[in-house]
């Protein structure tokens, strides 16, 4: 009898709509590996940022390439074997994550190493194209959303709570521009995948959020085993 594997689950959405709490806690209950696509493009920016280069400098950009490798251990990001997942969660990096992720020698890259990822099953990803480019024949797909003053406000007191204390108009204004930038760039744009289920996560608690996806994975489940 040939064994079926573990599901494979995306979660994508905006900034601020609580994929990583989400994708992080449904990974624990599930027992699954936990992939942060979103971390491994933040810790591409970095080194870009830490050499000096800039995103729009594509020879620049398909030399540091060449010369940088980007993996996850546990869960740590590392960057040429140095661990940098403390450095790359602030608004500067987000910013220049999101005009990296514009660039196909980026995502020539980063899609196969995410698609390695995931090919033996039983693993969570996190990002923006995740269930649409990534992974599209994932067993199980989330768009979670909120609205922007929501997402807004949960990146100001996410800021706040490292030590990073923001102005919640400018946040509001950065979490658009970064909305903007994603869904309108024409190499693998922000959107809702194809069968994914929509949860919006405005008025809901994390624990709900959570449930509702666990829900979702035990009726792929159930699809899968009539």
């Amino acid at each position: 009898m040939t064994c079926r594997r573990d599901p494979v689950i995306t979660i994508d959405g905006p900034a601020g709509a609580g994929k990583s709490t989400a994708a992080r806690e449904v990974a624990r209950r599930l027992g699954f590996r936990l992939v942060d696509t979103g971390a491994l493009y933040r810790a591409l920016a970095w080194a870009l940022m830490q050499a000096g280069v800039s995103p729009e400098d594509e020879i620049g950009v398909g030399a540091l390439l060449a010369r940088t490798t980007v993996e996850m251990a546990g869960g740590s990001v590392l960057v040429n074997g140095r661990d940098v997942t403390a450095e790359i969660r602030t608004p500067e990096i987000a910013l220049t994550t999101s005009r990296l992720t514009a660039l196909r020698a980026v995502r020539d890259k980063m899609t196969p190493l995410q698609r390695s990822l995931a090919g033996a099953g039983g693993v969570v990803l996190e990002g923006r194209d995740t269930g649409s480019v990534v992974c599209p024949d994932a067993e199980v797909k989330v768009y979670l959303d909120a609205d922007l003053a929501e997402r807004a406000r949960r990146r100001r007191d996410e800021l706040a709570a490292r030590g990073l204390p923001a102005d919640y108009e400018s946040v509001k204004a950065e979490v658009a521009l970064r909305d903007r930038q994603d869904m309108e760039r024409a190499l693998a744009p922000l959107r809702k995948p194809p069968g994914a289920v929509t949860v919006d996560s405005t008025a809901l608690s994390p624990e709900a959020v959570v449930l509702r996806i666990l829900d979702a994975v035990e009726q792929a489940r159930c699809c899968t085993r009539s």
